[in-house]
């Protein structure tokens, strides 16, 4: 596999990750507004600049979905 299909396949393997743990933190707080403030609040727990990246993306998406509907 070269450079080029291993990223492609690592961006979606990523994807897959951030929307699957999205519609796990839905049905957990059973709504989008919670679920969100729930991610915010850990913001305060964490230093690592990849946590942060990551809830922020987690945010990003929620958002997003709740947009869309």
């Amino acid at each position: 596999m070269d450079a080029k299909e291993q990223f492609k396949k690592l961006t979606n393997d990523y994807s897959k990750m951030i929307n699957d743990y999205t519609d796990s933190l839905l049905l957990t707080f059973g709504s989008n507004k919670k679920a969100r403030m729930f991610l915010r609040e850990q913001l305060a727990f964490y230093s690592n600049s990849q946590t942060h990246e990551l809830i922020d993306n987690l945010i990003r998406n929620l958002e997003q979905l709740a947009l869309n509907q």
